[in-house]
């Protein structure tokens, strides 16, 4: 990693208030929001209450009908690190993430729902930990998922890191996780990123498994470090699918499960294009099309079981 990264690692002095670069900060916080009036407020103090300074917000609202915009422009008004961005009309929600980080300017970045929030010294002890890992891509913590209600529903379960050495060891732990039930173990997308990674990638993809794609496209590039503290708060949405696709784009309306191979083959284009040697591309092809042949047998499993559920039932009503 670039030497000078973190050049402008600046604290809260708390007598003088926060210590902002005169140019480029060193967190953007990204929001994307449609219709966020209800828990955004939170979202939004809970960053200006970090015990670092040297950031930036960037709210970009997708089109909301709501008093998104009103509450923004309250933010705007107090705290010159927050910016607010409309959209005219509805872009969909992986166009509005895109579209937020292409409006950021940190050296490190961090997408965040407008229903989260994070605890006071997230930024700074993150920032300690990737300054002690200059390989690392990112660095995740530990996060608790709560209801509409604040009631935690999930606190973040012990298991394998993302911290392996190698793209292929990496990969592997990914694709391990993506099939167990544990996926909240690894969730780059609401981690904070090095810039220079995420200008490597094809961002978040239009696709029903666009942030699976965006992990493993990462993980590949190098290591996660992860803290092992609770930093990070989520509110936990149940929507169906049948609500979910739509809202991510319009391209997704009606959109069921699709072809489950589609996954993996948008796994090997990625490793396909990773700045990967040929023979360590031949080890995570291997590893894709082996957890694809996994998942294909748990899922014809399940519907065998399935299958022979329905007909017990006709047999014994």
């Amino acid at each position: 990693m670039d030497s000078t990264a973190f050049s402008t690692f600046t604290a809260i002095d708390s007598a003088n208030g926060p210590s902002v670069s005169p140019s480029r900060p060193t967190v953007s916080f990204a929001i994307p929001v449609r219709n966020g009036e209800r828990f955004l407020s939170r979202a939004l103090e809970s960053i200006l209450a970090q015990d670092f300074g040297d950031f930036e917000i960037i709210v970009c609202d997708n089109a909301s009908t709501d008093g998104t915009g009103e509450l923004v422009r309250g933010f705007v008004q107090r705290d010159s690190r927050v910016r607010y961005i409309r959209n005219e009309k509805n872009i969909g929600q992986i166009e509005n993430f895109n579209r937020v980080y292409g409006l950021s300017r940190g050296e490190l970045f961090r997408w965040m729902g407008a229903d989260d929030w994070l605890e006071p010294a997230y930024t700074r002890k993150c920032l300690e930990a990737l300054k002690a890992r200059r390989d690392a891509v990112g660095v995740t913590t530990q996060w608790r998922l709560v209801d509409d209600q604040d009631r935690s529903d999930i606190i973040d379960l012990p298991g394998p890191r993302v911290d392996a050495p190698t793209a292929a060891q990496r990969l592997r732990l990914v694709l391990s996780i993506f099939q167990s039930r544990k996926q909240i173990l690894f969730d780059p997308i609401y981690s904070l990123i090095r810039r220079e990674a995420l200008e490597r990638t094809g961002m978040l993809s239009i696709s029903r498994w666009t942030d699976l794609l965006l992990a493993v496209e990462l993980c590949i590039q190098g290591p996660f470090c992860h803290l092992d503290e609770m930093l990070s708060t989520r509110r936990n949405s149940r929507d169906p699918r049948r609500v979910r696709l739509p809202r991510y784009h319009e391209r997704l309306k009606g959109n069921r499960r699709g072809h489950r191979w589609m996954l993996y083959a948008g796994y090997a284009k990625i490793v396909n294009r990773a700045s990967l040697n040929i023979r360590q591309k031949a080890h995570c092809w291997s590893l894709i099309f082996i957890f694809w042949l996994r998942d294909e047998f748990k899922r014809r499993v399940r519907r065998l079981k399935s299958s022979s559920r329905r007909k017990a039932q006709k047999v014994n009503p």
